[in-house]
Parts: structure tokens; C-alpha cells; sequence
């Protein structure tokens, strides 16, 4: 009896999560193309995922990945390690809620996990059951409870305090949950008062500029999956661009090794995510970030890719969708695009306040606030100009200093390189800001050609 006891007072043997899904995971047949036991070995890649949620330096684990390699798996093997092994309260927040992907996802891959895996049996009550307080949404399990929500909904992401924050599709969250502001936030305050909380934030990645899980990886130590060469032994992440094949024959794709040009089947490539491993770029501070891509999935082979990627292209409404959902890459629309230092590099430096090609001054005034923005351009032939003079002048715009600075700064003579001193010939000030304060300052003034102006659209407009 003694014994018996204090077997039941020893603590639960140290598992990673990973560990405990090999060692208790079940896949069910309507959630899993392979049903039956769970083997990380399967997609390697993931192992390092699910130990970075278990080891306790860190503290947000964000994965910005490719569809369909298995990171919902990861996370529903988060949610079994905890039920089973490590309980605590758990929100896993979807782009939707009710009647949305809160409830597939709580019909279709949670509830066939806690039925088909044995050390989940009896953890959690069937949401049916008379005696039971568990509803699909919410389930509680001895030590903790799950609740799966939308983010969509102020309300339920800001209830009750939670231990275990699981962020899935993160880029398909409104930009705010009602009028109370981002999901994410409103989400992580729940777990402020946990010391050993956890954060994990999965998704496949949208646009460029507005996906919040680039900038979310951005913002980590930036971890890739690099896989060993059979033939050089140099590691490399797989890239798309060493994906080679003869034209419109999809069958004749192989992976070309970056460092010495061996070409890989795709054995030979799965041999080698086998035996890849993560490796950050940047400075380790608490936040794990994973990156990954379709061709490290077990689930996909290089004819298969090719021929998705020969469809995707011909438009590029399928082209994002590919990038976003095979490359596990954000999105950025084709156009002209502006180089910062192309532009700072072509500066000149005036001899003079203003340059011999000058042969008219105007200046324009932008109304803010608190400040007006002026700036006074030179014109020379040829629709040639110059930016003379930028100033940002500060002050309420209903009161007269304000005005007073201006009046001073468009009747500053400037010094021309060749003709001597040459004053401001017009000035145009934007009324569509502050309007009465613009008229009372223009209309004593249009005899120096103090102007307000106002921007209408459409064309045959007068001046």
C-alpha cells in the first residue's frame, strides 16, 4: 500500500513533447492520410519545433511554414503532452470562431485525437455527457482546460488566465478582434501572470509588409532547416531556385546541390532532411522562429512540386496562392520598385542657397495640427527643380506666432549662385486642413501671390 502510494506521489518522468508523441500519440483515420502511430521521424524537421515548446528558455516559439508539413499536428501534440503530462490552461485561438475554423478544428482533429490516443482516454469528458461541463469549444481535464476560440472574439479572447497560448493561421486574423484591438495582444495578456507560459505562433504567411508572422520571425533567431549533401557533406536549406528540370517534363526534376552540383532524386533528398537540423541567424533572446518550405515535406515529391508550380504560374493569382502555400513565403506584387541609397547617392551639394540653373522660387505649405511642413522648390528650364529649402514649422495653426514664423521664412531673401539675391515668387498653402485659419492668412497676402489652394479631383479642373 505504502509503495503504491508513493508511486502515485513520484513525479511524471521528463518528456519533451515530441518524446511523448512518439511515445503516445495516436493518428485517426479521418484526420491523418496515415493513420496509426505518430513517428517524428516521418517529417524530422518537426522534432526541433516541439522541443524548442518544451524547453523552458523559451518562451514564444513562432513557425512560419509552408502548408501541409505538419505544424497543426505539432500543435495538437502541445495540447495531448499537456492534457496528459504537464496540465495547465490552454487557448488555442483560430482566425474564426463559432460555426467558423474554431469549430473544425475542435470537430475534426482535436476531438479524434483525444478519442484514438490511450493516454488521453477519460482525460476529457465527452462534451454529450449528462455529468459533464465540456462543451466543443471548451473541455476541461484534470489540473487544467482547453478552450478554443476566435479571433474574431473580443470576449472570449480576454475571460480567464491561460499558461499555454497557441496561435494557429495567425495571418488570417482580423486586425482586430471587434474594437478591442489585436488578437494577439488581447491573447497574450491572459498568460502575463504565468513565469512558465508559452506562446506558439504557426502560420503560412501572406503578404509582404502585413504578414504577422514574417514579422513575428523577423523578431526571432530566425532558425532554418539546413540538410547535409550525400556527396560534399555541405549543409544547405532547400531552395526552390536548385529545383531543376528539362522543359514541360516534370518527371525529369531533381535537387541540385548549391555547394558541388550532385544531383538528388528524391531519396536522396529525403535522406537528407533525415539529417538536416536547425540552425539560427540571428542572436537567441526567448523566441524561437522556424522557417520551412514544401520541399521538406514527406508528403510531396519533386514531379509533383514542378507540376504545381507550372500551374501556379500562368497567373498571378495562383503564383501568390503557391509562394504562400509552398514556399512559406510572404507575397510581394511586381512594380517598380524605389532604391533608398540609388536615390541619397544622387545628392548634390549647392555652391550656393540656391543653384545657377534657378530661375523662379515658389514654395508649397502642407497644414498639420501642430506643425505646418514647407517646402520651397527652384525651377529652371526644361521643367528641371531643385529642393532649396524643407522646414518643419511647429504650433497650433489657430494661433498667430505659428503664422508669424512663416510669413518671416517666405520673405527670406536667398542667396543665387550667379544672380545675386532672389525672393519667393508664390506661395501655395493647402486650405483643406484648418481652413478659416489659411483663408485669414492667404487674403491679405495675394498681392505677393500668397495663394490657398485645395485639391479637386478630376480632369479640366481650373487652376
Amino acid at each position: 500500500m505504502v509503495t503504491e502510494v508513493m508511486a502515485a506521489l513520484q513525479p511524471p518522468p521528463k518528456l519533451s513533447v515530441a518524446q511523448w508523441a512518439d511515445r503516445e500519440r495516436r493518428l485517426s483515420s479521418e484526420a491523418s492520410a496515415e493513420p496509426g502511430r505518430w513517428y517524428t521521424d516521418r517529417a524530422p524537421y518537426l522534432r526541433g519545433i516541439m522541443d524548442a515548446i518544451s524547453d523552458p528558455t523559451v518562451s514564444e516559439v513562432v513557425v512560419m511554414s509552408a502548408s501541409q508539413v505538419g505544424k497543426t499536428e505539432a500543435l495538437l501534440n502541445c495540447i495531448g503532452f499537456h492534457i496528459a503530462h504537464d496540465p495547465a490552461p490552454i487557448l488555442v485561438i483560430q482566425p474564426t470562431g463559432t460555426g467558423g475554423m474554431a469549430d473544425s478544428f475542435a470537430k475534426d482533429r482535436l476531438a479524434p485525437m483525444l478519442r484514438d490516443t490511450p493516454a488521453l482516454k477519460g482525460k476529457v469528458k465527452d462534451p454529450r455527457s449528462r455529468d459533464s461541463n465540456n462543451t466543443t469549444l471548451h473541455k476541461k481535464f484534470p489540473g487544467g482546460h482547453i478552450t478554443i476560440v476566435g479571433a474574431n472574439s473580443p470576449a472570449a479572447l480576454a475571460s480567464r488566465p491561460i499558461r499555454i497560448c497557441l496561435f494557429d493561421e495567425v495571418d488570417r486574423y482580423p486586425a482586430s478582434a471587434g474594437s478591442e484591438g489585436d488578437p494577439i495582444q488581447l491573447a497574450r495578456k491572459r498568460a502575463a501572470t504565468f513565469w512558465n507560459r508559452k506562446v506558439v505562433m504557426v502560420s503560412t504567411p501572406t503578404n509582404k509588409g502585413a504578414s504577422r508572422i514574417e514579422a513575428a520571425y523577423e523578431a526571432s533567431d530566425q532558425r532554418r532547416y539546413l540538410v547535409p549533401c550525400h556527396d560534399c557533406g555541405e549543409f544547405e536549406p532547400l531552395k526552390w531556385a536548385n529545383v531543376h528540370w528539362q522543359k514541360d517534363q516534370p518527371e525529369t526534376a531533381t535537387y541540385v546541390c548549391e555547394h558541388c552540383g550532385s544531383a538528388w532524386d528524391d531519396a536522396a533528398r529525403q535522406r537528407a532532411i533525415k539529417n538536416g537540423e536547425w540552425r539560427g541567424s540571428e542572436p537567441f533572446a526567448g523566441i524561437a522562429g522556424f522557417s520551412i518550405n514544401g520541399l521538406c515535406s514527406p508528403w510531396i515529391n519533386l514531379e509533383e512540386a514542378v507540376q504545381e508550380f507550372l500551374a501556379a504560374k500562368r497567373l498571378p493569382e495562383t503564383l501568390r496562392v503557391w509562394v504562400n502555400t509552398f514556399l512559406g513565403e510572404s507575397w510581394e506584387d511586381a512594380g517598380e520598385q524605389v532604391d533608398d541609397y540609388a536615390i541619397a547617392n544622387r545628392r548634390e551639394t549647392y555652391s550656393s542657397q540656391v543653384p545657377a540653373g534657378v530661375v523662379v522660387l515658389t514654395a508649397g505649405v502642407d497644414v498639420q495640427d501642430d506643425r505646418l511642413e514647407v517646402e520651397v522648390l527652384g525651377h529652371g528650364r526644361d521643367e528641371e527643380s531643385w529642393s532649396i529649402i524643407w522646414r518643419t514649422i511647429y504650433g497650433d495653426p489657430t494661433s498667430r506666432p505659428v503664422w508669424d514664423d512663416l510669413d518671416d521664412l517666405i520673405r527670406q531673401p536667398l542667396e543665387h549662385e550667379r544672380l545675386g539675391e532672389m525672393t519667393i515668387r508664390a506661395t501655395c498653402i493647402d486650405s483643406g486642413h484648418h481652413t478659416n485659419a489659411v483663408y485669414s492668412f492667404c487674403r491679405p497676402r495675394e498681392g505677393r501671390r500668397v495663394w490657398a489652394v485645395k485639391g479637386v479631383g478630376g480632369e479640366g479642373k481650373p487652376l
